[in-house]
């Protein structure tokens, strides 16, 4: 899994080195390449998952078109993200998530702790159901 990751990063430096020549192309036409990781606590069996999310051709996510959907209403900022209203259990079972990579042209680097699974899934929708 770790020689995965290691070729998705050169992967990303090299579209990071494109990015920049794109600039004129239109916000929904710049590339999106992102890695989406969530770490479980060791209550749900300490975890870790990791998608790679693209909007596009190649995307690994298995809820791609909604995961792009959420990030363009919802922008990349984790924290910023509003709850959809389900109610969850008050279990303290922290998941740790973190984006890293480019959407739209845009470098993003991103992580956030929940408190639960609930609460991450009801914050970040399909972003990390992954």
């Amino acid at each position: 899994m770790y020689g995965r990751i290691v070729a998705f990063v050169a992967v990303l430096l090299s579209v990071l080195a494109f990015a920049g020549t794109a600039q004129a192309a239109p916000e929904h036409h710049r590339a999106t390449v992102l890695v989406l990781s969530a770490q479980y606590s060791d209550v749900e069996d300490n975890a870790f998952k990791a998608t790679v999310l693209t909007c596009g051709a190649g995307d690994q996510h298995p809820r791609g078109a909604l995961a792009c959907a959420t990030l363009a209403s919802a922008g990349t900022e984790l924290e910023a993200m509003t709850p959809d209203g389900r109610a969850c259990t008050f279990l303290y079972a922290p998941v740790r998530v973190s984006m890293f990579g480019i959407w739209r042209g845009v470098p993003v680097n991103e992580e956030h702790t929940y408190p639960n699974s609930c609460v991450m899934l009801a914050h970040t929708g399909a972003l990390f159901d992954f």
